[in-house]
């Protein structure tokens, strides 16, 4: 009795016998790695350790955080059994975690608004050109009344009625602004060739006010259109998540960049035009365009700075070497290449 006591406390010891029935999963909502759905928490992470909890006979409680490097530490502290995302493999965190084999070929790409090729008419439709134009319309019908007054003894002006005097006299003044020079009548008194030469002047301000406006309106639109590669970055106000491969991707190109919290806030600083673009992990940006980004935003690039991701645990951790049989096994039944086309289309090779 005695020596079956010790060989039950051996093998418990050991991990041999007994597997742990319950694996804590710590995870972030990163579709289409990790979100929840109807309450419950799914994606391509989700499914795939789903799958491997299954062979090895376990149930998996998730806990959520908010901020992924809070999920991270969770799994350096030991915490958690593992944490379960879009989670890249660097030498940086190997030195504080281990890693599984890779479960996802990824890379970083670039996030934009989709230009709806109506630019032109959003900067005539400027509140700002509405302004001016307004101004432009006063200075006309003041500075035509003035010279009509000025020049009523002007041939131009013999006989007309004042209304049609008026019309005469900011047609002037428009040729005059437009033209800076007298193409329909020159002034003969001192006092109409001053106002034509401060017209002329303040026409010169007005014009450039137009072209200033316009041009800074396109200018803007053009920019956006005009990013498709990191090289255009520069310059531009560019978006990523705190902690993240991508920032210090960024970081390393010199390319000048805000951080934030979460992809919400991302998404939302874009959309209100506070950003330019969003660089973060391709797969993630593509699904958020497919979707819930559908009609307003596009994947402007082709992935970039290839990179992997895997399932992160404690270091030393037993499991490490269960979960990447359950990969090599969930890969020759042909069952990861199943999910894959699930979550990114046949097209999608990883």
């Amino acid at each position: 009795m005695k020596r079956i006591f010790l060989i039950f406390i051996f093998c418990l010891l050991s991990g041999t016998v007994f597997a742990q029935s319950v694996y804590q999963v710590s995870t972030i909502e990163r579709k289409p790695f990790a979100f929840r759905q109807n309450g419950e928490w799914t994606g391509f992470s989700i499914e795939l350790w789903e799958k491997i909890a299954t062979a090895l006979g376990a149930e998996t409680q998730f806990k959520e955080h908010l901020i992924f490097a809070d999920m991270l530490q969770s799994a350096i502290e030991g915490k958690a059994d593992l944490a379960a995302a879009n989670i890249s493999v660097t030498s940086e965190r190997e030195k504080l975690m281990d890693f599984t084999q890779p479960i996802f070929d990824s890379g970083l790409a670039i996030l934009t608004p989709i230009g709806d090729g109506s630019s032109i008419f959003d900067a005539l439709l400027n509140p700002q050109l509405f302004l001016l134009a307004l101004a432009a319309i006063g200075l006309f019908v003041l500075a035509g009344g003035m010279i009509a007054f000025f020049e009523r003894k002007h041939p131009h002006f013999d006989g007309l009625k004042k209304p049609k005097s008026l019309e005469e006299g900011m047609w002037w003044a428009i040729s005059v602004v437009t033209n800076a020079s007298f193409t329909i009548f020159t002034p003969l008194t001192a006092a109409g060739r001053m106002l034509s030469y401060v017209l002329i002047l303040v026409g010169l301000f007005v014009v450039s006010a137009f072209v200033a406006q316009i041009t800074a309106s396109l200018t803007v639109q053009e920019l956006r259109a005009q990013i498709d590669s990191v090289t255009d970055l520069d310059g531009r106000r560019v978006g990523t998540t705190a902690g993240s491969t991508s920032s210090r991707y960024l970081t390393q190109r010199d390319i000048k960049h805000r951080t934030y919290a979460d992809l919400g806030q991302l998404y939302e600083e874009l959309r209100k035009g506070k950003l330019d673009a969003i660089v973060h992990d391709a797969p993630i940006l593509a699904y958020f365009a497919q979707n819930e980004g559908r009609g307003e935003f596009e994947v402007a690039s082709r992935p970039f700075n290839p990179e992997k991701y895997g399932f992160a645990l404690p270091q030393r951790s037993n499991l490490r070497e269960e979960i990447n049989r359950e990969l090599l096994r969930l890969r020759e039944s042909g069952e990861y290449g199943e999910l894959v086309r699930k979550w990114f289309g046949s097209d999608y090779e990883s």
